[in-house]
């Protein structure tokens, strides 16, 4: 026989003797199971970041490990989660996380949590739209709701949230949501918010409207907004905000301008930079840091010794943006350069020069604006010049007299085929050989019409006319050869002809008047001897374009 009583819990407590083998012995119950050890934060970390770490490894599982830590207790998965993105790089396993808290709203706390620094918070807000292209539409709705009072969850830190979506997120999908915040009682997210909002609508009417608050953190926020408008209107208007009566907004007009290409923007910085107001001389620092741009690099050292502690300290870090921008620019492609001295002075004593650049695929012209052009006049920069853009010449034909002997032929040809790279797809080319006076002079009938060989605009078929060696019976003398380039309505050309004359020996022929009557009538010019580009290998200009171009490392 026994008793027993209920306990909390469930279990049940005996205590009866019972005689064993005669004698008297008291016996306990033990109950049938052990509660499970609840685990610690420490606990949790350590395996989330084994899952995470090892996610590759055993993908399925891994996932259903992640899910149930979370489902196990929400906080300490919030809580350890931060400490994965703090301490992992970026793997399968960090975006299978960062997807997991996306999905479990936890993305709007997580981009205000304190544990992460801004750097940290910015990485995880691109990771969050790596995996969802809308996430930025989703954290902008999250904290408008928040602001406004209709959301059901509070940010705590809505100025930083604020701060990475304008970094990270695209404007015009956030516009909905930051038009509510438009009137926000925080001048900060207000101004934000303007930022934000003339991104994504690219309106220099409506950023000129918000040049009438009073706040000039709204002004300057809505100038900045311009930095990516490449309009007649936008330009206009920072041109006007320039003369803002605040330093930050002037600086950003000034910004806005530099990225446009303003070439007069130099000028306008390093005057602000001699202001008296110390703060315009710290936004000139601060402004053409970002620029990166080493013309500036003189400048900012003067202000090393400025009296205002801040100058000093923002020319610093200028210049450290400036240095360290030198040591990431590699180099990119190689253009082609060729410049020469108009002729005559400008205005007021100007100089003008002429410059055409060109990549080593004719096909496409390098965009370049004003600001791209670095000049430089006695060891110091120039910062007052303008730069007018011409059109890219019309299609021409060229044709090339060269000499048919191999010898003679062998650097001219070898120019010509380096000159190819130039050449443009609608331009036609043709090469026709003839026989010079060393070579004996042209075997062909002077009776005979001589046949100029096609205008091509293959690169391939120029090759191949450069390399197979020419005909003696099929070539006339120089100066038949050039009357038959000459001919008008020979031949299928294309916009003005232009004839270069290869040459090293001493021609004795005269020229006939048909020669020159041809000449005229096609009117067209030739120097008074043929002998020109003597001894020439490099590649060859029509005589329209500018001097031979030299190789200079894109900026």
């Amino acid at each position: 026989m026994h008793s027993g009583r209920l306990h909390r819990g469930g279990l049940v407590s005996l205590r009866e003797e019972y005689k064993v083998f005669g004698r008297a012995a008291r016996c306990f119950c033990v109950s049938i199971y052990t509660a499970a050890k609840e685990q610690s934060l420490e606990d949790i970390r350590a395996a989330l970041f084994h899952m995470v770490r090892n996610f590759e490894a055993d993908a399925p599982t891994s996932r259903k490990q992640i899910r149930d830590l979370l489902d196990n207790d929400r906080a300490l998965f919030y809580s350890s989660a931060i400490d994965v993105l703090k301490g992992l790089p970026e793997s399968r396993g960090v975006q299978h996380l960062v997807a997991v808290m996306a999905a479990n709203n936890m993305l709007l706390d997580a981009l205000c949590d304190p544990g992460l620094n801004k750097e940290q918070a910015v990485a995880l807000g691109r990771a969050a739209l790596r995996i969802d292209p809308a996430a930025d539409a989703t954290l902008a709705r999250g904290l408008a709701d928040s602001e406004t009072g209709q959301g059901a969850v509070l940010v705590r830190d809505a100025p930083r949230l604020m701060e990475i979506l304008c970094e990270v997120g695209d404007p015009s999908r956030m516009t909905p949501s930051m038009l509510r915040l438009l009137r926000h009682p925080d001048s900060r997210l207000r101004s934000r918010a303007v930022k934000v909002v003339g991104r994504g609508s690219k309106s220099a009417k409506w950023v000129r409207q918000r040049l009438n608050e009073s706040d000039p953190r709204i002004r300057a926020n809505a100038i900045e907004a311009l930095w990516s408008v490449a309009t007649d209107e936008a330009r206009i208007l920072l041109k006007d905000a320039a003369a803002d009566g605040h330093n930050r907004v002037a600086a950003n007009a000034l910004m806005g301008l530099y990225y446009l290409g303003e070439c007069a923007v130099l000028t306008e910085f390093v005057k602000m930079a001699q202001c008296e107001s110390a703060l315009y001389r710290s936004s000139a620092a601060w402004a053409m840091g970002e620029t990166r741009d080493f013309r500036f690099s003189e400048t900012l050292r003067r202000l090393l010794n400025d009296a205002d502690a801040t100058v000093r300290r923002r020319a610093f870090a200028a210049l450290s943006k400036l240095k360290a921008a030198a040591a990431q620019n590699t180099g990119g492609g190689t253009w082609h350069v060729a410049a020469r001295w108009m002729a005559g002075e400008g205005a007021a004593g100007t100089r003008r020069v002429m410059i055409a650049v060109a990549g080593d695929d004719a096909r496409e012209l390098p965009k370049i604006h004003g600001l791209g052009f670095v000049l430089s006049e006695g060891g110091s920069y120039v910062t007052s010049y303008r730069m007018t853009e011409r059109p890219a010449p019309d299609p021409m034909s060229v044709v090339f007299l060269v000499p048919r002997g191999r010898q003679a032929a062998q650097s001219f040809n070898a120019g010509i085929e380096s000159c190819l790279k130039w050449k443009r797809p609608g331009d036609l080319w043709c090469i026709l050989p003839y026989a010079d006076t060393v070579d004996g002079g042209s075997p062909v009938d002077e009776e005979e019409e001589p046949v100029l060989p096609p205008f091509t605009a293959s690169a391939e078929a120029l090759r191949r006319a450069l390399t197979e060696p020419a005909n003696r019976h099929d070539c006339s003398d120089l100066w038949r050869s050039l009357w038959e380039a000459s001919r008008t309505g020979h031949g299928t050309t294309r916009g003005k002809r232009h004839i270069i004359v290869l040459s090293t020996a001493e021609e004795t022929r005269i020229a006939g008047h048909g020669l020159i009557a041809n000449v005229k009538s096609a009117m067209l010019s030739f120097p008074g001897r043929t002998r020109n580009c003597r001894n020439s290998v490099g590649p060859f200009m029509p005589p329209t374009a500018p001097a031979m171009p030299a190789k200079s490392p894109a900026r």
